[in-house]
């Protein structure tokens, strides 16, 4: 089973992996599409948390933008008329027909005074958020305050400005955002007003047609204003009939004491309070009356020695006791002396004053029973009558809402027909002193939805755009200053050190038991006890010499070198090679306390201090391998190396076994370790998966003596299954996904 070595002489410490160190960095530097994907992967935590920062800045950004809309009125100058008052012969208004006439309607239209129009006909003064606007303008916080439905506060309050500058700078502010433009070579204008607010964009927008259209029309304000008239006769008289409606509801109210909505909510809280009293006092009306019928009875049928409920009297108590005392003493003078003594008729006579005076106590108390009961039942058609008054009050009130609900009906619909006609004057108020206008208003700007800028869409496309460079850009750099081993190509090119293979984590892997070493042996055929078998060959392919003295170690401590140590071992066994396993640990022992053998006989303490060729060891129990443990602390100072005793150990052992396993500790914080492995056949440095960096890897193996190093592989540890297969590479683990159903 022990193959011949395959290096170098002894004296040179040589390269596993054959090749020059410009071949590997060859190798490093193809980035491929595969490479990059693979790397993409691996961080793909780090990509999509930038992604997702870089969108949400977009989001953040966009929404601290001002909100830019705008909306459109188009208008028509009429070139014919039609006169609907006939116009004196000279008085009418000639249409325009050449360019500079319509750049002069145009200038009409972004004249101040215009401007000064709309600003009276919309009333925009009076508006509290055209105020704050004009007079302090929103910044970044505004609005991000306002995506998120918060109040930006009255700032208009908090700038003093004159009422005549701001006029002015309402004016400013409204020929800011007006364009005006000719469509092509039409009399058609476009009116475009863009602003912050969606509403006042189609507000001022249409201020500003329809006041230009409206400018030469007066003949419809006649119209208007008798339309005007007819209506407020009406509206007078709705209005009256809305107010009576409106004193019948509450007269109603006040005369059947509907005072509150509430009203029948609160005689039913007030019934339902009367219900729970009315059986607390019948229970209490109860057991008064039983109380006093029980001390009854008991008074006819024992007298007043008998009723229990005088007991409770501490007057009636004191008395029994003080009569106990002389129906003693009477006994006695009765046995001694004859009925006329003198002594025994006065103990005679104050039995009898004592029976008197318990009666009497008796009586008055239950004279205070009756009181009491009297009282209950008295409380309890107290509170019946209450309850029969509070539901005669709750019944009328229902029958009252009835009425009730009728009268607001009629109050409401009063008075919405009075709102709609009122609406109608309104409105009809409003259109009063319009003429025939030389414009006509072909379409009415309309409230935008959306906002022209900023443009939510492209900005989210960007932050997403910048997302995806960014996160790769940081993938690919935190990718390549990551110094982990995760694949054995990363072991190889940078260690330079053959990797002898990886053992999974055996909770990633199918089949698997509770622990690594159940796993050995309850899958024997699974894909971690095939990772621990593949190791075994990659050891004794690549092994300097015979590869029958395997030493197990790592760099730090918590790598599993005791897990792989113990597995391997097993492995070996179930595979009918006689293998033992020594635990060299003299700190730790875990793999001694792994098997149990912690407070057993003779260890590996013995063993070191026996001059017999016959070393005591231990079987395990789910296979034919042997154990030696370390079953008691060694003396302080104490090394194993001390006066060649391990190596000794390990000659008489190698005779006896196939194969020896060394549980070995860390190379780094143990110093033995490196005299420990120095005269193994082999050594395996375990390596914690995606945890240990190489510069920890790497200070450990210059610590090695030359000729451990000839024997040095490198296992990969712990590795994830399910992970790994993302993160690329080359090896047979980067193809579990592939494979993994042959071992079910």
């Amino acid at each position: 089973m022990n193959l011949p070595a395959i290096y170098e002489e002894a004296g040179a410490v040589p390269q596993v992996i054959g090749g020059s160190a410009e071949a590997y960095r060859y190798s490093e530097d193809q980035i491929t599409l595969r490479y990059l994907f693979a790397m993409m992967r691996r961080r793909r935590e780090a990509f999509f948390l930038t992604l997702a920062i870089c969108v949400l800045v977009a989001l953040l950004w966009t929404t601290a933008l001002p909100r830019i809309y705008s909306s459109t009125a188009d208008v028509v100058m009429i070139t014919a008329p039609t006169q609907v008052v006939p116009l004196e012969e000279d008085g009418g208004v000639p249409a325009p027909v050449r360019s500079e006439d319509v750049e002069t309607q145009i200038q009409l239209i972004t004249s101040r005074q215009m401007a000064a129009q709309v600003l009276d006909a919309t009333g925009l003064t009076t508006d509290r958020a055209f105020v704050a606007d004009v007079a302090a303008p929103r910044s970044a916080m505004d609005n991000l305050l306002a995506s998120m439905a918060i109040g930006r506060g009255d700032r208009a309050e908090l700038v003093r400005v004159d009422p005549a500058a701001l006029r002015e700078k309402s004016i400013s502010y409204l020929l800011k955002r007006l364009s005006v433009a000719r469509i092509g070579e039409s009399y058609n204008l476009r009116i475009s007003y863009t602003d912050e607010d969606a509403l006042r964009t189609a507000k001022v927008a249409n201020a500003f047609a329809r006041l230009y259209t409206t400018d030469d029309a007066r003949e419809l304000g006649k119209n208007n204003a008798t339309a005007a008239r007819v209506l407020k006769s009406r509206v007078d008289e709705l209005r009256k009939s809305a107010n009576d409606a409106f004193a019948a509801v509450q007269s109603y109210r006040i005369r059947t004491g509907l005072l509150s909505s509430a009203a029948t909510s609160l005689s039913e809280q007030e019934i339902s309070t009367y219900n729970q009293q009315i059986a607390q006092a019948r229970a209490e009306s109860a057991r008064d009356g039983a109380a006093l019928s029980s001390a009854r009875r008991q008074l006819h049928s024992g007298g007043a020695n008998g009723v229990g409920q005088g007991v409770t009297s501490s007057v009636v108590t004191s008395l029994r006791s003080e009569r106990a005392q002389l129906v003693l003493k009477e006994r006695d003078l009765s046995q001694r002396y004859f009925d006329n003594n003198p002594d025994l008729i006065t103990v005679r006579q104050q039995i009898a004053d004592i029976d008197r005076q318990i009666a009497a106590e008796v009586t008055r108390s239950i004279k205070a029973l009756e009181s009491t009961a009297d009282t209950s039942a008295q409380r309890l058609s107290s509170l019946l009558a209450s309850r029969s008054g509070t539901r005669s009050q709750l019944s009328s009130d229902n029958t009252a809402l009835v009425t009730l609900a009728d009268l607001e009906k009629q109050a409401e619909a009063t008075q919405a027909l009075y709102q709609s006609y009122l609406q109608r004057y309104n409105s009809v108020v409003a259109g009063t002193g319009s003429e025939q206008p030389t414009a006509r208003l072909v379409s009415a700007a309309n409230v935008p939805v959306l906002p022209i800028s900023p443009k939510l869409p492209i900005n989210l496309a960007l932050g997403f755009v910048v997302g995806v460079l960014l996160g790769a850009m940081i993938a690919v750099l935190s990718e390549l200053s990551y110094h982990g081993f995760t694949t054995l190509d990363d072991i190889e090119s940078r260690l330079r050190f053959r990797a002898l293979g990886f053992i999974p984590s055996h909770r990633s892997v199918e089949p698997h038991s509770a622990t690594p070493l159940d796993t050995v042996h309850d899958h024997s055929n699974g894909a971690f006890s095939e990772a621990l078998r593949n190791v075994i060959v990659s050891i004794r392919q690549s092994g300097a010499r015979s590869s029958k003295v395997i030493a197990i170690t790592s760099a730090l401590p918590g790598e599993g070198k005791s897990t792989i140590a113990a597995c391997l071992a097993r492995s070996l066994a179930l595979a009918n090679e006689r293998v033992i396993v020594i635990d060299c640990d003299v700190i730790r022992a875990q793999l001694s306390d792994r098997f149990g053998l912690i407070d057993g006989g003779p260890g590996l303490y013995e063993a070191l201090h026996s001059e017999s060729r016959d070393i005591a060891h231990y079987p395990d129990e789910q296979s034919f391998l042997r154990i030696l443990p370390i079953t008691r602390p060694f003396p302080k100072g104490e090394r194993l190396t001390e006066q060649g005793r391990l190596h000794r150990v390990i000659a008489r052992l190698r005779e006896e076994f196939d194969v020896v396993v060394l549980d070995c500790p860390p190379i780094l914080p143990i110093a033995e370790s490196r005299e420990i492995v120095s005269r193994t056949d082999s050594v395996v440095l375990v390596v914690h998966w995606r945890k240990t960096m190489d510069r920890v890897v790497k200070a450990a193996i210059r610590q090695l003596p030359p000729r451990a190093l000839k024997g040095l592989g490198i296992v990969l540890n712990k590795v994830d299954m399910k992970k790994q297969v993302r993160f690329g590479g080359s090896d047979i683990s980067s193809f579990y996904r592939n494979y993994r159903g042959y071992y079910s």
